[in-house]
């Protein structure tokens, strides 16, 4: 039988699971729920069904054993948050030969650059900046959570738009149109109507977090007010990478990735690369080669001190249909 490598990408709105065999051919793929927040009450089932719906997911597309047979040669579980409290919830589910659990900035930054060193600018429902240079050693900038940090991330541009909102229905700043868009993308006949929502529980952070794409759409049609607060978060993220490269003191020009749902929008990328390019002379923004789970699937591969060749990175490419 061939060996079986799994990686996982935890998140705070879906789990991705990847296996592969030796030769770097995906198998199979499959995704569950959030992974997010394992310690408050209901954490643990949802970061046990997540884990469990991906790999059984995957196993099944693959043809392969069920959970209950399937043994790992490796596996790697990249996951929002990190390990803390979701190690040993993981570690009861999977069999491996080597099982890691680890952060997801990681797996986000291996699979962007293929294993090579660099810095990686997640931009999802939050937002961390994280780079490892030729030495292995690593860095990281923002990253703790949406009260006191997540600059340029989907939960921090949607609240921006719902505070302007909120000045908005005061007569305290100019109208621009942001009030209506809010009611509007909620289905709310007052702006209280939201904010109460969302302090009892009814509104999720992912909800609130998705008006972020909707204000995309209204700053690429001209929208001053939001193109404002997307380039703000993009200034936080842009000195984010030179704080980062400066501890890592690269010695020469350096990848720079942009990954997660913030960089789906076209007015963030061109926002963030003219940003990076002013005051980040040594960064290159690249496109990253593949996607966090296969970043995890990679780093399942390292641990195990397995050779991480062209040719398998051309496997995975190819039937895996590249970047995820």
């Amino acid at each position: 039988m061939k060996k079986l490598y799994l990686g996982i990408d935890g998140g705070q709105s879906h789990t991705e699971a990847i296996i592969a065999d030796e030769n770097g051919v995906v198998l199979g793929r499959g995704t569950g729920g959030a992974s997010n927040h394992a310690e408050i009450p209901g954490g643990r089932e949802r970061l046990q069904n997540a884990v469990k719906d991906s790999i059984g997911a995957a196993l099944e597309n693959g043809d392969l054993p069920e959970l209950t047979a399937a043994i790992f040669a490796s596996a790697h579980c990249g996951m929002t948050g990190g390990a803390i409290y979701k190690e040993e919830i993981i570690s009861a589910i999977i069999r491996a030969e080597k099982l890691t659990v680890g952060h997801d900035a990681p797996t986000a930054l291996f699979g962007a650059t293929a294993g090579k060193p660099g810095i990686a600018v997640i931009a999802g429902t939050g937002s961390v900046v994280f780079g490892v240079n030729e030495k292995q050693e690593s860095a990281r900038a923002g990253g703790l959570g949406y009260l006191f940090s997540d600059e340029g991330s989907g939960f921090w541009l949607a609240t921006q738009m719902i505070r302007l909102a909120v000045k908005e229905h005061d007569d305290l700043i100019e109208k621009r149109g942001i009030l209506e868009l809010t009611l509007e993308f909620f289905g709310r006949g007052e702006i209280r109507e939201i904010t109460d929502d969302f302090y009892n529980g009814k509104i999720s952070r992912d909800q609130i977090a998705a008006l972020a794409e909707r204000a995309h759409f209204a700053a690429a049609e001209g929208n001053q007010a939001i193109r404002e607060q997307i380039y703000n978060g993009v200034e936080v993220l842009t000195a984010s990478v030179k704080s980062v490269a400066k501890k890592l003191n690269f010695p020469m020009d350096f990848p720079v990735a942009g990954i997660g749902g913030m960089f789906r929008a076209a007015l963030m990328n061109e926002f963030f690369k003219s940003s990076l390019a002013e005051k980040v002379s040594l960064a290159r923004f690249v496109k990253p080669r593949f996607g966090p789970a296969i970043g995890a699937l990679l780093l399942s591969y390292r641990q195990t001190e397995f050779k991480i060749s062209e040719e398998l990175l051309s496997n995975l490419e190819s039937s895996s249909n590249g970047n995820e």
